[in-house]
């Protein structure tokens, strides 16, 4: 398997890329059998020995691309909270333009995103790839939207003939994993078929399994547990005393600091016990803990995963049959399940707590304070519940690719393809929230899933505390008290469930339309209809906004058609001179957008080519972000200006109907030299400046530029309950551009072949625009309180090296990865002195393998990914930067595989 690299591509033969004609014009390939990128004029296929290095899944080689900067998903964009960290996925990130400014297609053809991205770890099992194609520039004039940044292109081997089967076990310390694999291809002349079929299983990890995560994060507030108590009257006893609690007068304490409006809030007394593995900090104004003032921290880091527990099934065929000389009629179908486990924090945080908190009555018999009083923290602590020590998030996604087609020879040099494709993706996820409802109805004594209580009150016969309705206590030294079936009470399933469509019709003609000068103008026009869907439904507790942490939500259902055709042509000037043109015109109601392109390829030399390229790339409003309602969601810290507090709250995103596609100038200038036998330097300057760019509103961004405005929904207390962001135009847009350098050499040492490799991305620019401001995002986590979602960390150097050594039946090869340090400019001001840095990530990875049977049909693999075990620079608040390296430390590796 391949990977290739470039930036440029060849004429568009069909909507399938082709391996073309040996020019540097060609996509460069990266080989994911060894995982290494090779020249475009070799195929690592000529070596003496293939292999397949330390990749597990498609997923795994993008860490052998420089120029793809992290990943979203899993643990890969912790640090932004994109996306499914509940779920196995993996995406290609070219240029840190953001997964979504990345294509990711299968055979040339466009697959569901399902996690607002292509799950690479969805496509195909990894044993059935015959080559990646990539597309380092914008490749909108060929390929269309969401090419911005560059293709990611998966082609699978449709001539496979046999049978062949590999296992792999994958050891991590505390979350091992397996792969087992198999491919059997049959046919000959006209039919052919291949059918891939893999099982993956991922064991989970969590923080407190790692050192560089297993740290004190602090919550407190709303989000703690022990939590804190409002009093709204003085604490007495039953006898009408004062209420003193491990030695503190809590009454003492009311009559001396409470508000002008008689309320007071006091920590729960309980607060810094061993038990409740949590932290007190005193108020600047208070004498010390013994007056209860201040706030009372947990820690909810060491629960939280790193990753989940995941098993993945996928199966793919790839079927083809000549019915008459010239004409094939061929189809593709894949099938993807997968089913994720997240083990988590026991209980979210209380988001919307309203005017009144929950409230604690004076008839609750563990209510130490004798009178009503609110409780603001989660229902569960780090402690756990009785029979509950953690959340549990799960997700299943079934995934789907029907394609059908034909392709052949219409007369003379003309050929043409056609084909209809249906890609599907069903997700649904399963989480537990606290119903706000329910948790009130147990401090008041009708907790239990037996209590006779409803929405409107008590039932016939339910008296608080009797029978089957229990009292639930807030107080953290009466959770060992608590009846396991208040659990009822405290976590209830709420569950979302989300489908995405694509249903795509294309059709391409090309073939040389004239001789000019005794060169051929090759050309290649075709259409494409795309019709997009896409809808979510919620479950009751997530539409009412009674959860405690989650919602409110709104069920959506949207959907678009997209018309588009396009346009390539080739020709050679001159001996050696290439120009290559293309355009793409889109229309998707109410835009349209039209992307062109031009190529120059021009080999001076035999030793010496040089390329260039300049375009227009383009990315439309998702489907959902075009509509004017309630999208999604989701849960930030932020920090309110008026008092400066930090807390969870929800930020609700919507549709802006008035947004635009978002464009960019893409150019691209290179070289490549062959000096010597076996040697080839190549060389490429790169620059994307987006305009109109598509960037999500930073709730943190929204308040402080309005803390009283309309987007910042308050209570009556002027508490920040939520914040109201949509995504916009922005008026620059990011700007980034570098070097890419590539070294290949070969020779022998005696009857050795070895082969050297060195691949280095160097980040000249990224200029982030916050909607106010444009700053140099380069050697920055570029994580400030005011950075885009849509920004990544932006090292300054990313390189890859390499030696290969293959000896008979023998291969042995090691390969060191670098990526240099970045700011740590976490919740900062932009500006701010610097604080942190996050520390550069070095790592050696090796691997033997050896080949042997009568007809070497038979391989053994052993390997070290991170061989040195080393860990990833600290990072603030995450505990390491995803986007530079990953905790998993030393993962130790063995495959067999057999052909037959």
């Amino acid at each position: 398997m391949l990977i290739h690299s470039s930036p440029q591509r060849p004429i568009r033969k069909r909507p399938r890329p082709q391996r073309s004609r040996p020019t540097s014009s060609s996509p460069a390939l990266i080989c994911a059998t060894c995982g290494r990128r090779i020249a475009p004029r070799r195929s690592c296929r000529s070596t003496p020995r293939t292999w397949r290095g330390p990749v597990t899944s498609l997923g795994d080689i993008t860490r052998f691309i420089p120029q793809n900067v992290g990943s979203a998903g899993g643990i890969q964009d912790l640090a932004k909270g994109g996306g499914a960290d509940s779920r196995d996925t993996r995406s290609a990130n070219l240029r840190g333009l953001g997964a979504g400014a990345t294509l990711v297609l299968l055979n040339g053809r466009r697959v569901v995103p399902a996690d607002g991205f292509v799950n690479l770890n969805s496509l195909t099992p990894e044993i059935a790839i015959d080559r990646v194609e990539t597309v380092l520039d914008g490749a909108s004039s060929t390929y269309g939207a969401d090419a911005v940044a560059g293709v990611f292109n998966v082609i699978t081997n449709t001539r496979f003939n046999g049978l062949k089967v590999s296992a792999q076990y994958t050891h991590i310390d505390d979350s091992p994993a397996a792969t087992v694999q198999a491919m059997w291809g049959i046919g000959s002349g006209r039919f052919h078929t291949v059918t891939s079929a893999a099982y993956r299983y991922q064991a989970g990890l969590q923080n407190s399994q790692r050192e560089v995560t297993n740290f004190f994060n602090p919550s407190s507030g709303a989000g703690a547990n022990p939590g804190a108590f409002t009093l709204y009257s003085r604490p007495q006893t039953a006898s009408g005393g004062d209420v003193v609690l491990n030695g503190n007068n809590y009454s003492t304490l009311y009559d001396r600091f409470k508000s002008s409006a008689g309320t007071l809030t006091v920590v729960d007394p309980n607060c810094g016990s061993a038990a409740s593995q949590s932290r007190y900090v005193p108020a600047a104004n208070s004498p010390g803990f013994g007056f209860g003032l201040g706030s009372c921290q947990f820690s909810f880091q060491a629960q939280n995963p790193i990753r989940p527990e995941a098993k993945s099934y996928l199966v793919h065929n790839d079927t083809s049959f000549e019915i008459a000389p010239g004409q094939t009629l061929f189809a593709e179908i894949g099938i993807y399940h997968q089913d994720s486990n997240r083990r988590s924090v026991p209980s979210y945080a209380q988001n919307r707590v309203g005017a009144r908190p929950p409230i604690v009555p004076a008839s609750n018999p563990y209510n130490p304070f004798g009178v009503d009083v609110a409780f603001i923290g989660r229902a569960i602590g780090s402690q756990g519940f009785p029979g509950y020590p953690y959340r549990l998030i799960q997700d299943k996604v079934d995934q789907g690719q029907f394609v059908v087609g034909a392709r052949g020879n219409i007369s003379g040099n003309w050929k043409y393809t056609a084909n209809a494709t249906y890609s599907r993706a069903d997700i649904s996820s399963t989480d537990r929230d606290t119903d706000m409802n329910l948790f009130q109805a147990a401090l008041n004594g009708y907790g239990g899933p037996n209590c006779n209580i409803r929405y409107s009150g008590p039932g016939a016969g339910a008296q608080p505390g009797v029978g089957n309705c229990l009292y639930f206590s807030p107080f953290t030294a009466d959770v060992s008290k608590m009846d396991p079936s208040l659990i009822y009470n405290l976590q209830s399933n709420v569950t979302t469930l989300s489908k995405i469509e694509y249903m795509i019709g294309e059709a391409v003609v090309n073939g040389s339309l004239a001789q000019i000068n005794g060169h051929s103008l090759d050309v290649a026009v075709g259409a494409q209809y795309r019709k997009e869907k896409q809808s979510n439904t919620y479950s009751d507790l997530l539409l009412s906004g009674f959860g405690g942490f989650l919602g409110p939500n709104r069920n959506t259902a949207f959907s678009r058609e997209v018309k588009s055709v396009f346009a390539e042509a080739n020709y050679e000037v001159v001996t050696g001179l290439n120009v290559n043109a293309a355009a793409r015109y889109e229309d998707y109601g109410n835009f349209s957008t039209t992307a062109p392109k031009i190529a120059v390829n021009w080999r001076i030399l035999p030793q010496l080519s040089l390329r260039g390229s300049a375009s227009k790339a383009f990315q439309a409003p998702s489907i959902a972000n075009s509509a004017a309602v309630l999208i999604s969601t989701n849960v930030a810290n932020i920090i309110d200006p008026r008092d400066g507090t930090t807390t969870f709250r929800s930020v609700q995103q919507y549709g802006n109907p008035g947004l635009r596609p978002q464009k960019a100038d893409v150019f691209n200038v290179g070289a490549t030299l062959l000096p010597i036998q076996n040697l080839s330097l190549s060389v490429d300057y790169w620059h994307y400046k987006y305009k109109n760019q598509i960037q999500l509103q930073n709730g943190q961004a929204v308040i402080n530029a309005a803390p009283n405005g309309p987007n910042v929904i308050r209570d009556a207390s002027g508490v920040a309950q939520s914040v109201i962001v949509s995504s916009y135009n922005a008026p620059s847009g990011t700007g980034t551009s570098g070097i890419d350098v590539a070294a290949n050499y070969r020779f022998e040492v005696g009857a050795a072949h070895v082969t050297l490799r060195d691949n280095l991305s160097y980040l000249a620019t990224y200029d982030v625009d916050t909607g106010t401001i444009v700053y140099d995002g380069v050697g920055h986590r570029n994580n400030y309180q005011t950075s885009p979602l849509t920004s990544a960390a932006a090292p300054r150097w990313r390189n890859l090296a390499s030696i290969d050594v293959s000896l008979g039946d023998h291969f042995l090869s090691g390969t060191w990865r670098y990526v240099s340090s970045v700011i740590d400019d976490y919740q900062q001001v932009v500006g701010a002195p610097t604080v942190a840095r996050v520390g550069a990530w070095s790592v050696f990875d090796v691997q033997y393998g050896l080949q042997f049977g009568a007809d070497k049909q038979y391989e053994l693999t052993l390997g070290m990914i991170n061989a040195l075990d080393t860990a990833p620079a600290k990072a603030l608040y995450t505990g390491y930067l995803s986007t530079l390296g990953d905790p998993y430390g030393r993962q130790a590796y063995v495959r067999v595989s057999a052909k037959f």
